[in-house]
């Protein structure tokens, strides 16, 4: 499954869903094991895109989000490069949200770090971005 957009495809259905609870808080060194336990009952792709996003989830835990968030989202490399961390995020939705804004359009979003905040903030958001 080369086309990350097929792999996100697949991590929504329950399968796909199923197999993220399972993988959450893998250790990196046992994932070869796992893998290969998991390849016995699904599709080879899907639990590399399971495992994948498994990590990613750890290391957004790890630096930019809190884990309950990080669980909860979907990322790419770039994506998780690019996002945000939750303290800046936090800090400028409240900045907006003290000056009186009400509601923002987040255009280009990305993973969405700064509409999270800033819908937590009480302002109304519009989280639009091309990449799915």
């Amino acid at each position: 499954m080369n086309d990350p957009v097929l792999a996100f495809a697949a991590l929504l259905t329950p399968e796909g869903r199923a197999l993220l609870d399972e993988v959450r808080g893998t250790d990196p060194a046992r994932e070869l094991a796992v893998a290969t336990r998991l390849r016995r009952d699904h599709p080879a792709d899907l639990v590399s895109a399971a495992l994948g996003q498994a990590r990613l989830r750890q290391r957004a835990a790890a630096a930019k989000f809190t884990p309950e968030d990080a669980d909860q989202m979907f990322f790419t490399p770039n994506g998780f490069e690019q996002s945000t961390r939750t303290t800046v995020a936090a800090y400028r939705a409240a900045r907006l949200r003290d000056l009186g804004v009400t509601s923002v359009a987040d255009l280009c979003c990305g993973i969405g770090g700064d509409a999270i905040a800033l819908a937590r903030a009480g302002v109304r958001v519009l989280a639009v971005d091309r990449d799915p």
